[in-house]
């Protein structure tokens, strides 16, 4: 993935159902995250077309993905498993052993992919936030 993407990128995540874009998600924010993480975050491409997306990087202890999504008329062909698996592999590079996701509560969809990707719901945290 590059920072030139970011408008084919950004028109993905905006169909897809239960991806919130927020005041981070701008095209310099998006071109930095690239840069701090370098080689971690991955397109898929249909020809010219960019089906599938995964924005991935870390803070130097954990592994974060943001933005996980594959164009509705591409589901059910593994592209999401080999995303996941091609940042996972990046991050293991890095010395990571843990990586960690966030999805809304009400992303019933997400909830259901990511258990069944195998990754352990954390009931034992919540998150916090607040915009600067």
């Amino acid at each position: 993935m590059r920072k030139g993407h970011f408008d084919l990128v950004k028109g993905i995540w905006e169909r897809t159902d239960g991806i919130k874009l927020t005041i981070g998600d701008t095209e310099d924010e998006f071109g930095s995250y690239l840069k701090r993480n370098k080689g971690m975050s991955f397109i898929c491409k249909d020809g010219r077309i960019i089906v599938g997306t995964i924005l991935c990087g870390h803070d130097g202890r954990r592994g974060f993905i943001y933005h996980l999504a594959v164009h509705k008329d591409y589901r059910r062909r593994k592209i999401a498993d080999k995303l996941i698996k091609l940042s996972l592999k990046q991050l293991r590079t890095h010395g990571l052993k843990r990586c960690m996701l966030m999805a809304d509560n009400i992303n019933e969809s997400a909830k259901s992919f990511w258990t069944k990707m195998k990754w352990r719901k954390r009931d034992d945290l919540q998150m916090f936030s607040i915009d600067l």
